[in-house]
């Protein structure tokens, strides 16, 4: 008799069934497996996103770091004329939000860059800038605030909200009180923007924005 070779297959069975063994039945709703990678390009982005995060945080430590240096070498009177006021610093009233910027985009513009009529002064300058309290008065706010990024709202004794927006990192809290040129966070490009700045809006009894440019002159200062 000839010897019919058998699929290998069939004697895995026979050898099971010698041995009192069955090979498994599938499941039914057994899913297949599905292999999940990952786009090389798009981990590459996000590690580079991290890191630029990494650095603009180092980058603003060490600027607080040496704005506390300087401000302990100063005195009061040089901090207010960097800021701006160079008057009676028993009478100042306001200073300017940076000591180093570029005035850029201004209040009531208009364009593909702002969902209606832009409502700030916008102050460029390099990511981890120094930001300080223009006017004294209590923080309401810190936070999130979606196209305005980081957000820290400065409300004074007259009612009047400061904001100012696409902080890289904030140094107060909602409850605490700052006086004029007090700390207050960072320059960044959070949120909505094209680069770099912080967006300073004044609300009178928090309403609608006013120029801050000119509120700015209103209190002795040249932005």
């Amino acid at each position: 008799m000839l010897s019919v070779p058998r699929p290998a297959s069939l004697l895995l069975v026979a050898l099971l069934a010698t041995a009192g063994l069955a090979l498994p039945s599938p499941r039914a709703d057994a899913a297949p497996e599905v292999s999940v990678r990952q786009d090389p390009h798009q981990a590459e982005v996000l590690a580079l996103a991290r890191q630029v995060r990494a650095r603009q945080r180092s980058l603003a430590a060490l600027n607080r770091q040496a704005d506390a240096r300087d401000r302990a070498l100063m005195g009061r009177r040089a901090v207010l004329a960097t800021y701006g006021w160079t008057g009676d610093p028993e009478r100042v009233t306001a200073v300017l939000p940076l000591a180093s910027y570029t005035l850029s985009a201004g209040f009531g513009l208009t364009g593909p860059l702002w969902e209606a009529e832009h409502g700030g002064q916008d102050f460029s300058a390099p990511a981890g800038e120094q930001v300080v309290a223009v006017a004294a008065g209590t923080v309401t706010d810190v936070g999130d605030a979606g196209p305005y990024g980081l957000r820290t709202v400065v409300t004074l004794p007259d009612g009047t909200e400061v904001w100012y927006c696409h902080q890289t990192d904030a140094e107060v809290v909602a409850g605490q009180a700052v006086d004029v040129a007090d700390p207050i966070g960072t320059v960044g490009s959070t949120g909505n923007t094209t680069g770099p700045h912080l967006h300073l809006e004044v609300r009178p009894d928090g309403g609608a924005p006013v120029d801050p440019y000119d509120w700015l002159v209103g209190a002795g200062l040249t932005p």
